[in-house]
């Protein structure tokens, strides 16, 4: 939760802050030709930056298939042919197997062979009460033959109807002994031979969809406030030199990796030319907008990097090249759990000390920790 404080509320927790932090020791910066003097102190250091810097971030993942569909027959049978294996491209209603035909082919051949045998059981009935009806009209017969004349009509119809019924069922069993890509693709896995006996919806292909593919990256937690500002995605390709994609945000998901702890983001990229394929590196960066929010041009430090001098918050700032601390002041703006959000003389890129910022001394030397920078 983000805590806003006034101007006079951001400059009363700072010093209480700072009293806590300093113990003993004296005022930090009080004396830089005292702290030349001193040996080289190790610090924990972090690299300062703002949201509209994630840009220059790339963030490491892995090509993926925008869709996976598993295609199997709809009928049982016995496998005839395999048009296709793993890492062939396919195109939409491409052939990739058969089924053994004949039996679905006897089948059709038989329901058309009683459809025409009854359609003319049908016609003659047709006739029959055709001229029942005129002769029923003039009295010529009794009621009762007429209606033995109409059901017998009826019941042929009805016959007709379900035999036609039975020829489509048969029609789309000899259809579904061929099965076809669904869309332009890439066959992933392999999982019948030929002359294998399948059952419906047993699996035959995986195939991937690569028209649209995804990047799934880790993105930390301290970044994750920014999700919903999160625009121009671009995707790299490291084994195209570099090459770039757009790409757009799918979604950002709230469960956090117990191996990364950092959340995972995952990215489209439009693939008409087929260029990216599953598996292949891939790096992803992201550019946040945002002005106009509370965010805008805005540090998010760990407390213990605050400590304060001549009654102001300030931070250490390390020069990689001299190795040297300079203090430099800051503006509080928020607390956020135990981070504080702060703005100033400050430019992304910079590498602040987040830990023992109270033992330093202006133009002290430091050394940074391995592995001790923030990410």
């Amino acid at each position: 939760m983000i805590h806003s404080f006034s101007f006079l509320g951001r400059h009363l927790w700072i010093p209480a802050i700072a009293l806590l932090m300093s113990g003993c020791d004296g005022d930090p910066g009080e004396s830089s030709e005292a702290a030349e003097e001193q040996p080289l102190r190790p610090a924990r250091m972090m690299t300062l930056e703002t949201p509209t810097g994630l840009a220059s971030r790339r963030f490491s993942g892995r090509v993926e298939p925008a869709e996976t569909t598993t295609l199997s027959f709809r009928v049982p049978g016995k496998i005839e042919t395999l048009n296709v294996d793993v890492g062939d491209e396919v195109t939409e209603g491409e052939v990739l197997g058969k089924l053994d035909q004949r039996d679905f082919r006897l089948k059709v051949n038989e329901t058309e062979s009683k459809l025409d045998s009854i359609q003319a059981t049908l016609n003659e009935a047709r006739k029959n009460w055709e001229r029942g009806k005129k002769l029923v009209d003039s009295n010529a017969i009794s009621d009762a033959r007429f209606d033995r004349l109409e059901s017998a009509y009826e019941q042929a119809r009805a016959k007709r109807n379900a035999t036609r019924e039975a020829l489509e069922t048969a029609r789309s069993a000899l259809d579904d002994t061929v099965l076809e890509a669904p869309f332009d693709g890439v066959i992933n896995r392999r999982m019948a031979e030929p002359f294998e006996q399948v059952s419906p919806q047993r699996p035959v292909f995986s195939i991937d969809n690569i028209e649209t593919v995804e990047v799934e990256v880790s993105i930390p937690e301290r970044l994750m406030q920014f999700r919903d500002h999160l625009k121009d995605v671009h995707v790299f390709m490291p084994v195209m030199d570099n090459k770039r994609f757009d790409a757009r945000v799918e979604n950002v998901r709230l469960d956090v990796s117990p191996a990364t702890q950092a959340y995972p983001v995952r990215v489209a990229v439009e693939n008409p030319e087929q260029e990216l394929l599953p598996g292949m590196t891939a790096e992803v960066s992201f550019k946040a907008s945002l002005r106009n929010t509370p965010w805008d041009d805005s540090f998010l430090v760990p407390v213990e990097a605050i400590f304060e001098k001549e009654n102001q918050p300030h931070v250490w700032v390390w020069n990689p090249d001299s190795g040297k601390v300079a203090s430099r002041p800051v503006t509080t703006e928020s607390l956020e759990t135990d981070s504080v959000r702060i703005t100033g003389e400050i430019e992304s890129g910079e590498q602040i000390v987040v830990a023992g910022a109270q033992h330093l001394q202006e133009g002290q030397g430091v050394k940074r920790l391995e592995g001790g920078v923030i990410q």
